[in-house]
């Protein structure tokens, strides 16, 4: 296939510091580079989630030649005219399996891409997590450096914390084989929620809460650690601290660190099984002003220390909770996290293709200015707040389409569909405008009563 022409560029634009000029730098930056490239897409899973990054693709000028997937097309996925999947080879991969693989990919799939790209002149690009610099020849672009990568394993986060200052629950590190012998520890540790167990990185990263287990009650910690035990050779043991569990995004640019504004990430939990449930996001909420800078401030701190020891660049998130003393920090991810809003906003913004401009020093955005952008994505979010949710249907009765719940006063509008509901509306919001107390009424009404939102007893 012969590559697409590549006009001449521009001049780049010397600095921006004002918001309004954020897209048009952006956009000429990313037109520069991609216009007329050829790619290759490294996706752990190729559905309806790749339709934001092909479309920026596109609308850059790239073309997507072709795709490596572990499995076959989902959903939703974006036509794209090649693609050879792990399945189809007889492979079953996990997603850590499957990173670990792109790292040692067979004969078959390099054979595959040099007949199609001969020249190796393809640029690949793989998920926020893919950690290889090359795939069978080619560079990645926006690889996961291992320095990167190491920050987000949760048994060693609070020395961070530590280092910079920022509160974290009282907590220990243990091997599997030591906490299964001082069962002990969860009850050293616990409040009265009990405690929370979360699993290493060294057999790859888990995201959500599948890496962590809710012990509310002493009785099931061995059996936590045996389950994480399985994926792992160390736990951290810490101390439950209910509160709202939020996160805040930032970037770290060239010489500057935009931190925006904190959202929600709304998070059911059964407090006598132990389950939680991860249920997604929103922007809507509003902690007030000195909690908003309180977690502000503990992103900026991390922010400067990933740069400082570990030369990071692009965007991250500190994830924690909002208790009555405080911001509480429990982990940070070191990749481009869900959550932001800028899509509900600015449904234009190429942002998965600027973070990884970002990451490699693409020529033209070493003038953004964190406060700048900071201004730029607050601004955006906070016109037009989202909701990024869904609650699984647990019982029997519910149609697919629009339904409505209400519940005395309380209102949330949602729409049924592949055996999950996605809120559209809450009304009247709470002081505060969190989604949790309104998913939780949600989940009740879906056939599963137990789930509560945090902090625990919460309601409309």
């Amino acid at each position: 296939m012969m590559p697409l022409t590549r006009p001449a560029a521009a001049p780049l634009p010397a600095g921006v510091t004002d918001p309004e000029d954020i897209r048009g730098a952006v956009d000429h930056a990313l037109r520069r580079f991609w216009d007329g490239r050829e790619t290759v897409l490294l996706l752990d899973d190729f559905d309806h989630r790749a339709t934001a990054l092909v479309a920026e693709l596109r609308t850059c000028g790239a073309h997507v030649a072709a795709v490596v997937t572990r499995a076959g097309p989902g959903p939703g996925a974006p036509e794209v005219e090649e693609g050879w999947h792990c399945t189809d080879a007889g492979m079953e991969l996990t997603r850590p399996q499957f990173e670990s693989w792109l790292r040692r990919p067979g004969a078959d799939v390099r054979r595959w891409l040099d007949s199609l790209d001969p020249h190796r002149r393809w640029l690949a690009l793989g998920t926020t997590r893919t950690g290889v610099a090359r795939f069978c020849g080619r560079p990645v672009h926006g690889w996961r450096r291992p320095s990167w990568a190491d920050v987000e394993d949760k048994t060693t986060i609070d020395r961070l914390w530590a280092r910079i200052g920022v509160a974290s629950p009282p907590y220990t590190v243990l091997s599997v084989a030591d906490a299964l012998r001082d069962p002990g520890a969860a009850g050293r540790l616990g409040g009265p929620a009990g405690v929370v167990v979360a699993a290493d990185s060294s057999q790859g990263h888990v995201g959500d809460a599948l890496g962590v287990r809710w012990v509310p009650r002493t009785r099931r910690f061995e059996d936590a650690v045996r389950e994480l035990g399985a994926a792992s050779r160390r736990v951290r043991v810490a101390r439950f601290a209910d509160g709202v569990p939020c996160s805040v995004l930032a970037m770290a640019l060239p010489g500057s660190l935009a931190v925006f504004s904190p959202i929600e990430i709304v998070t059911l939990g059964d407090p006598v099984a132990g389950r939680l449930l991860f249920s997604g996001s929103s922007t809507h909420w509003r902690p007030g002003g000195a909690a908003e800078r309180g977690i502000r401030e503990a992103a900026r701190r991390a922010g400067a220390e990933l740069v400082r020891t570990a030369g990071y660049r692009g965007l991250f998130s500190v994830d924690g909770l909002l208790t009555e003393e405080g911001f509480t920090a429990t982990e940070l991810n070191s990749r481009h996290a869900s959550g932001l809003g800028l899509r509900a906003g600015v449904p234009d913004f190429p942002l998965y293709l600027f973070n990884r401009a970002v990451q490699e020093g693409v020529p033209g955005l070493e003038g953004i200015r964190g406060v700048a952008l900071e201004r730029f994505v607050r601004d955006a979010v906070a016109a037009v707040p989202s909701y990024a949710l869904s609650v699984p249907v647990a019982g029997p009765g519910h149609r697919d389409g629009p339904a409505r719940l209400t519940d005395g006063s309380s209102r949330v509008d949602y729409h049924v569909a592949d055996g999950a509901a996605v809120p559209t509306a809450i009304a009247p919001p709470m002081a505060d405008h969190r989604a949790g107390p309104a998913c939780a009424l949600l989940a009740a009404r879906l056939g599963d009563p137990a789930l509560r939102s945090f902090p625990l007893g919460s309601t409309p």
